[in-house]
């Protein structure tokens, strides 16, 4: 069994920040990611890409505690 000082879950804003400040603490990380990879492109930096043509928006439906549906990024 693997044995790990910090768990990340998600690498978006807050994991990937969080990562990068303690890459070199020294500590064990597992880093825990369920979406897919985002590729290096120049519309990463674009924001009428990200946000208006909702270049990258999931087309997931997650789940409230009381069951209602919520979509995520909107």
């Amino acid at each position: 069994m693997q044995i790990y000082d910090i768990i990340i879950i998600g690498t978006g804003a807050g994991g990937g920040t969080l990562l990068h400040k303690l890459k070199d603490s020294g500590k064990k990380i597992l880093v825990l990611e369920r979406g897919g990879f985002l590729p290096r492109e120049k519309e990463n930096w674009q924001s009428i890409e990200v946000f208006q043509q909702e270049r990258y928006h999931t087309k997931e439906v997650w789940k409230t505690t009381g069951n209602k549906d919520l979509h995520p990024g909107t």
